[in-house]
Order: C-alpha cells, then sequence, then structure tokens
C-alpha cells in the first residue's frame, strides 16, 4: 500500500472517499438528472395514456411535463444515501421486498421504518429510477460496451494504482464481477468459477497479496 491510502486506512468513510471520491458522486447526480431531464417527453406521455385509461381526470401534455420537470434536482450526497441504503438492505434484508422498510408494521425481529430516517420512499425511488453514470445520447455509447459505467471504471483504474505500489512479480488474470441480471450483453457462464454467471474481465493484480491494480 502507498503512504497516502495507509493515511486513511483506519477511517472506513475517508477510505471509501479514496477510491471513490466525492467528485464522482457529483458526476453520477449530474447524470442522474440529465437521464430525468432527457426521460420527461416519453413518461409525460405514459403517464397520459394510462390516465386516459383509468377514465379519470387527463391532464394537458404540457402540465404534466412541467409537472415532471418540477422535481428537485438529485444531489451527490442522496446517491450516497440510497448507496449505504442498498447495502443495509443486503445486509438485512426484508422478504417482503424493500418496501418493506419503510412499513410502520414490524417485520420479525427486524424495527419498523427505519430507511424513512434517511430519506423517503419516493425520493428512494425516484432516484434508482434515474440513476446514471454516463449520457446514453453520446457518441460513445455506441461504441463502448461499457459505457454505462465507464466513468465509475475510469475512476476505479486511477484510484486503485494509486493506492498500491506496483510490485516486481505482476498477475495477469481473469476475473468475474458477478451478475445474475438478463440484460447485461457482457453477461457469461463459466462453471469453473466462483461466481458462474457474470462479466468476464482481465486483471492485472500483486501476485503475492491479490491486489487488483487495473
Amino acid at each position: 500500500p502507498t503512504p497516502s491510502v495507509l493515511e486513511v486506512a483506519e477511517d472506513p468513510l475517508a477510505l471509501l472517499f479514496y477510491f471513490m471520491p466525492p467528485k464522482l458522486w457529483a458526476q453520477i447526480a449530474v447524470e442522474s438528472n440529465t437521464y430525468h431531464r432527457q426521460s420527461i417527453p416519453e413518461r409525460a406521455r405514459a403517464i397520459r395514456k394510462q390516465q386516459r385509461k383509468s377514465s379519470g381526470e387527463v391532464e394537458d401534455l404540457g402540465d404534466i411535463r412541467r409537472r415532471l420537470a418540477g422535481v428537485k434536482d438529485i444531489e451527490g450526497y442522496e446517491v450516497l444515501q440510497v448507496m449505504g441504503l442498498l447495502i443495509a438492505r443486503m445486509l438485512a434484508p426484508i422478504r417482503k421486498g424493500i418496501v418493506a422498510h419503510w412499513s410502520v408494521a414490524k417485520v420479525g425481529a427486524m424495527p419498523a421504518n427505519r430507511f424513512s430516517l434517511f430519506m423517503s420512499k419516493n425520493r428512494f425511488f425516484h432516484i434508482m429510477d434515474y440513476m446514471h453514470f454516463s449520457n446514453n445520447k453520446s457518441p460513445r455509447a455506441k461504441t463502448d460496451r461499457a459505457w454505462k459505467i465507464r466513468p465509475v471504471v475510469d475512476v476505479l483504474q486511477r484510484t486503485f494504482a494509486r493506492g498500491y505500489r506496483v510490485p516486481p512479480i505482476i498477475s495477469f488474470d481473469e476475473a468475474t464481477l458477478p451478475s445474475r441480471s438478463r440484460y447485461k450483453p457482457t453477461q457469461q457462464f463459466n462453471k469453473d468459477k466462483p461466481h458462474k454467471r457474470g462479466t468476464k474481465v482481465f486483471v492485472a493484480a500483486c501476485a503475492k497479496k491479490a491486489y487488483c491494480m487495473r
């Protein structure tokens, strides 16, 4: 490890920001807001179509667009809060679904309505619906298969290399980023790996400590 990473090694939050600095979270918020604005016309048409089906009041299309555009912009700290809540759910899940974490009724030994201490349910799902790491309209989106996560990958490539001295012996090997998503074009199945489904990547790692540098 380099001296710069050792300085923050005892502080979990500082260590997180070492590898994923605040500028990255702010940029994720910017791209999420961009995607939200890009989605307004299509979303407005879908809402109006649903209103017509329900035989209730049908809003003017312009009014729906203005209402959607009036939603408060996503902030970088809110993206962090969402990630924290997702980690909390991973560690202590409720089988009824993630919505149950906002329920006022207790579920077994789990305390009720804890997530609302940090974020409202509607705000959480708004951020989840529009969270994006890059601009879908960029020309690179058509040629870079990892474009959707490219900004995050680029930052991690830089910060992980900064946090470790290059050792004399480097292992160049393949690894699997586990995922069971049906919508990943890079998804592969490898029965010989600990995580059998996921995206195969090639890594440069320390042959002794297995630290992934790139």
